[in-house]
């Protein structure tokens, strides 16, 4: 009987190149996805890869920097023309006319004073004297009282309110060379007294003051 040695079987070389060769699986890819995008994919990741990173937000609020206001200077009120107001009127003085006032040195009880008024001119000229709201309504002379040795003033009495006087006034012709008196009467209490007088009134369409030298006279 013959032996039948078995020889290995040598595989196929086109069955040996079937087994290593890998096999092509075909990419399959969403029916949505066209191929415009697929081109654009790359050039999206390298962009996303350049763009730099987006800094972190800082943790703490950073400090608030005061600014300094700097105030708006003033505005320069216009400038307003000044506007002088004319001091009070005083009485001028009445040239070639004087005035004198006489009183008795010791009297008692109401002293009477006169004021003469003498004229040196060589025309005649018209006086009006009005009432005096602060001398009782007296039109002349106009008085103020001291007491002696000091400068208490006696008369007009301080604070005291003014009466209410008619407006009337007193007109005097004064003739060239002439004169004309003012008399009136003060209550005063008993003591030593310097009374100081004058007229206040209008001539030559001025206000004027004609004063008298003070009298010394003793009230008991």
């Amino acid at each position: 009987m013959t032996s039948r040695t078995d020889v290995p079987r040598q595989p196929n070389s086109s069955t040996q190149r079937r087994a290593y060769q890998p096999a092509v699986i075909p990419a399959r890819y969403p029916a949505s996805m066209n191929l415009r995008a697929l081109l654009l994919l790359p050039l999206l990741g390298l962009a996303a890869a350049q763009s730099p990173a987006t800094p972190a937000a800082p943790t703490t609020a950073p400090a608030l920097v005061e600014t300094p206001i700097t105030p708006e200077p003033a505005t320069p009120a216009p400038a307003t023309e000044s506007v002088e107001v004319p001091a009070a009127v005083q009485p001028a003085r009445l040239d070639d006319v004087s005035a004198t006032l006489s009183a008795p040195r010791t009297v008692k009880g109401k002293l009477p004073l006169t004021l003469t008024v003498k004229s040196s001119r060589a025309a005649a000229f018209k006086l009006d004297v009005p009432r005096d709201n602060e001398q009782n309504c007296v039109t002349a002379p106009t008085v103020r009282v001291l007491r002696v040795g000091s400068r208490d003033v006696v008369y007009p009495i301080a604070g005291a309110s003014p009466r209410l006087c008619a407006q009337d006034l007193r007109s005097d012709a004064v003739a060239a060379r002439g004169q004309v008196s003012y008399t009136r009467d003060l209550d005063l209490p008993a003591g030593d007294y310097m009374v100081e007088g004058w007229l206040t009134g209008f001539a030559d369409g001025l206000r004027v003051k004609i004063p008298a030298k003070p009298v010394r006279v003793t009230v008991r």
